[in-house]
């Protein structure tokens, strides 16, 4: 092979290598953009509403200071249901005094008021089990009552007019509630107030002394 003949080949062999050299660094042509499939937020789920009941035009009790109606859990509980109790074996203790176990005025604004009583009814307050029955009253007065309605307002209660006193109930679920569908209630009276898991079982108040 003559030089020039080389000469020639090696031009050729460099014009390729630069060829490749510049198709490798050309940009390649974008792919088609992706698009991200998004999922709709759920719709909220459906609520039911709590049963309303009309208020009477009875004015919201002021509540004055007054003697405690109560003294002990003995004397909260009806004197019949009280006696059923005790055939049964079962004792009466103030939750509140045991100090751990939830009040249910311990929401009120400022707290459980003074004097309160958390009562429970059963085998025991050392006994393990929920099997036991629960009242809960509380002297309360003037601008601590109106506070303590306007947190159960504020918290979704539903304010009753019964019998001249102001009733504070939520909707209770199937076996929880009584026949108009009312579970957990707070009742204001002019100089304190009561508390029941469920709304009837106001009835196993004994009256006031």
């Amino acid at each position: 092979m003559t030089s020039s003949s080389a000469r020639a080949l090696s031009a050729l062999a460099l014009a390729a290598v630069s060829a490749l050299a510049l198709s490798a660094c050309a940009p390649s042509v974008d792919a088609a953009p992706q698009t991200t499939a998004t999922t709709a937020p759920a719709a909220p789920a459906a609520v039911t509403p709590s049963p309303t009941v009309t208020p009477s035009p009875t004015a919201n009790p002021v509540a004055t200071s007054a003697e405690p109606a109560y003294a002990t859990c003995d004397d909260v509980v009806s004197p019949d249901l009280l006696a059923e109790y005790r055939q049964q074996g079962w004792v009466s203790w103030n939750a509140a005094e045991e100090g751990v176990e939830f009040s249910p005025f311990d929401t009120f604004p400022g707290g459980a008021p003074a004097g309160q009583l958390s009562c429970r009814y059963g085998a025991g307050p050392d006994v393990a089990t929920d099997n036991f029955f629960g009242l809960a009253w509380a002297p309360i007065s003037g601008s601590a009552a109106q506070a303590a309605q306007e947190a159960l307002a504020a918290a979704g209660y539903q304010r009753l007019d019964v019998d001249g006193s102001t009733q504070w109930a939520m909707a209770g679920s199937p076996g929880y509630s009584d026949d108009e569908g009312w579970g957990e209630t707070y009742q204001f009276s002019e100089s304190d107030v009561r508390w029941v898991s469920i709304r009837n079982e106001l009835q196993y108040f004994a009256p006031p002394a």
